[in-house]
């Protein structure tokens, strides 16, 4: 079964006056139900059946005595405000459906009001034929003062309920039903480190601790080793989250697995004035019956079709030059224009200035970012490198760390009470409190100001810090936390830049991945998912990052630039990058210092990318032959395809790591037709040979790589009968 051909979305309301609630995208059914004041989740599924009510008495039963799930709690929700859980007391107030902007979307809302507290609750579900649902709440304070919000969770509950688990595993009582795929790491160049973990019979949480979404990005995977089915999840959330899972396979004969995710910061992450509504962060889940490449499709088919930006036209996924290579911060005029000649040279599109642009010669870009004029390093500034490389067709991008003040700035020297508090006292990491509206103002006006002036066609924009737990700020005689107001004010920032500059390409990075979740992404179009360059570890990154996100939205860098140019064949490094987003970085030096065989060995790398994978990147299907790459630098194979929906193009990379391995790979492409006959191109040695697909599907083809470090890459096109 193809999940992603998938394409029902349903919200049901029943019109009898029961309180219970529908969903439906493509085969995900999930329902929940007002039960004596609890709004529950009654069930989900992936088979597309609606569960009969004479299956869910289990569920009201449960809503007093939790016996089956030993205490998992159902709630669909989780709040707490002023201190208190609104686990109970809620009453319907109506259901409507919502207005909805996206391909397939429908949208209903369930509104309750709580009969203790003064608080209204619309809760917001999208469905759009995916597979996948997206949940978020609106919260109304109806008091005539301020409330603390506390702990958040948008959607909880109980995800599964599996009946005599035992013998579906053969009768192995020590077996773990459930098993957790996430990015294991969460520290700076460790990103897409993809890991397998069995549930235990209590509860795993999931995190991120550093005042940003975080170099391990908030998304998950569960599957289910009793039945097969998979479940997909995300968050759209830029600061601190937590997904937690709880498995409780013992107290009975069944196996039930409890859920909630959301964000978390200390308490109040919000103060609600009288009157003001709040909404929070969005999650995405999806319950699949399908193998681990097709959940990993349709999250991609759903983040492509209702979650991500659409890129502008004709400037999509063009190749990118990069100057931080051998010219870093200390630029001047003429080396800049050296490297718009290299990048030209390469058939690169786009040319990007990054760090170091601003202040004069000696001084650190680090300690004086913040100050966005150009000094005696560039005294002409950057017009006169921008002209040239239009007049070479390029278009012109620059980098901006925004969100950050150095030290040695004169806007922190000017506006020291920007500053972000923490406990009382000033931070020095440079971290801004872009919940003071002020800031927030001359941050955007900073940046209008530098796209006016240069007429930039792409903004990249940086994050250097970690706030951590965050900040706080006195709001209504509480020490309201600055991530959830720091995040409204930034989001509601980058959307008014987008709007007010459409055709101007967006790129996000935070110190590497350090923000790479898809409620900063879906405001940008691409994100720089590592500052790790280097192989092998930088397969690891790009295997596991191209199932967060879709691979056309993932920037890889090639070069000198990061030193990605230290380990591995020339071919290697490029290959690793040309499956998403392609950039380079560094090539030589000085004119007429470049090897010309490597510079033509690049140039047709960049010619593959721009007519063979580039076409059908953006729609395409991606295949992780090796999902778990285990350990920092991973040894033995690596293996990647991308294919076009019409099964009429392919192409697999195939990488073999460090250290001691079988010199040949059976490759057996998962994405082509059986019934089609397909010209293969094996691209080390430039040949070409005519297969059928069956062939390629069930036999495969042999490659063999003699030593560590090295790859190849098979393309992949059908043959079209005369």
């Amino acid at each position: 079964m193809n999940i992603q051909n998938t394409t029902c979305a349903k919200i049901g309301f029943p019109s009898d006056g029961s309180t219970t609630a529908r969903y439906t995208s493509g085969l995900t059914v999930y329902d929940e139900s007002l039960i004596d004041g609890r709004f529950i989740g009654r069930y989900w599924s992936g088979k597309g059946f609606i569960e009969p009510e004479r299956l869910l008495r289990w569920v009201g039963e449960n809503v007093h005595g939790p016996t089956v799930g030993a205490g998992i709690d159902m709630a669909a929700f989780g709040i707490e405000v002023d201190g208190q859980s609104l686990h109970f007391g809620w009453k319907l107030t109506g259901t409507s459906q919502g207005k909805s902007i996206g391909a397939g979307k429908v949208h209903g809302i369930v509104s309750l009001t709580h009969t203790l507290l003064p608080l209204d609750v619309d809760i917001h579900t999208e469905v759009d034929g995916t597979g996948f649902l997206t949940r978020w709440l609106s919260l109304t304070n109806r008091a005539d003062h301020a409330v603390g919000l506390g702990a958040v969770w948008p959607l909880s509950g109980v995800l599964a309920r599996v009946k005599e688990w035992q013998a579906l595993l053969g009768g192995d009582a020590t077996a773990n039903v459930f098993s957790v795929g996430y990015m294991s790491e969460r520290m700076w160049g460790n990103e897409g480190a993809f890991a397998w973990q069995p549930l235990p019979s209590t509860a795993l949480r999931i995190e991120s601790r550093t005042g940003k979404s975080g170099h391990g990005t908030p998304f998950f995977v569960v599957r289910n080793e009793a039945t097969g089915e998979h479940i997909v999840g995300g968050i759209a959330w830029s600061g601190n989250w937590a997904v937690e899972l709880t498995c409780e396979q013992y107290a009975g004969p069944d196996a039930v697995l409890g859920f909630r995710m959301g964000p978390v910061s200390p308490a109040p992450q919000r103060v609600i004035e009288a009157g003001e509504t709040v909404e929070t962060p969005k999650v995405h889940l999806a319950v699949l019956e399908t193998d681990f490449d097709g959940a990993i499709q349709a999250w991609h088919r759903h983040l492509r079709q209702n979650v991500l930006r659409s890129l502008p036209p004709l400037r999509d996924n063009r190749v990118l030059y990069n100057h931080w290579g051998y010219h870093e911060h200390e630029l001047t005029e003429a080396r800049l224009m050296l490297e718009v000649d290299i990048a030209a040279e390469m058939g690169a599109e786009v040319f990007v200035v990054d760090a170091g642009w601003f202040g004069n010669m000696g001084t650190n870009w680090w300690r004086t970012v913040g100050d966005w004029q150009c000094g005696d390093r560039l005294p002409n500034g950057l017009e006169p490198v921008f002209d040239y490389a239009r007049q070479k067709g390029l278009i012109c991008g620059l980098w901006l760390d925004l969100e950050r003040f150095g030290d040695q700035s004169n806007v922190i020297t000017q506006h020291p009470e920007w500053r972000l508090q923490r406990y009382g006292r000033a931070t020095e990491t440079g971290d801004i409190d872009l919940t003071n509206p002020d800031a927030i103002e001359h941050l955007e006006q900073a940046l209008v100001g530098v796209i006016e002036r240069y007429k930039l066609e792409l903004f990249r924009l940086d994050y250097n810090t970690m706030p951590f737990e965050g900040g706080q700020t006195v709001r209504e005689g509480r020490a309201e936390n600055t991530l959830w107001r720091y995040y409204e004010n930034v989001y509601a920032m980058y959307e008014r830049i987008a709007a007010r500059y459409p055709n101007m390409l967006m790129e996000n990075c935070s110190g590497g991945g350090g923000r790479t979740d898809i409620g900063l992404v879906s405001r940008f179009h691409y994100t720089w998912v590592t500052d790790w360059q280097i192989a092998p570890r930088t397969l690891r990154i790009v295997n596991g990052m191209s199932m967060a996100l879709p691979p056309e939205r993932i920037d890889r860098n090639a070069g000198v630039g990061q030193d990605g140019h230290q380990r591995a064949d020339l071919d290697f490094q490029m290959r690793s990058c040309m499956l998403g987003h392609f950039t380079l970085t560094g090539i030589y030096p000085g004119a007429g210092e470049g090897s010309t065989d490597m510079v033509q060995r690049i140039r047709h790398h960049v010619a593959v990318y721009k007519t063979v994978i580039r076409p059908f990147l953006s729609t395409s299907k991606v295949f992780h032959h090796t999902p778990v790459l285990k350990t920092h630098e991973p040894q033995g194979w690596a293996v990647i395809e991308l294919a076009a929906e019409d099964q009429s193009r392919a192409v697999a990379a195939i990488f073999r790591l460090a250290g001691h391995a079988e010199d040949t790979y059976q490759l057996r492409l998962r994405s082509v037709a059986a019934g089609k006959r397909y010209r293969v191109t094996l691209d080390n040695a430039g040949q070409t040979i005519e297969m059928d697909g069956a062939a390629l599907l069930y036999e495969g083809l042999t490659i063999r790589l003699a030593r560590p470090l090295t790859s190849e890459l098979i393309c992949v096109e059908a043959i079209v009968a005369n």
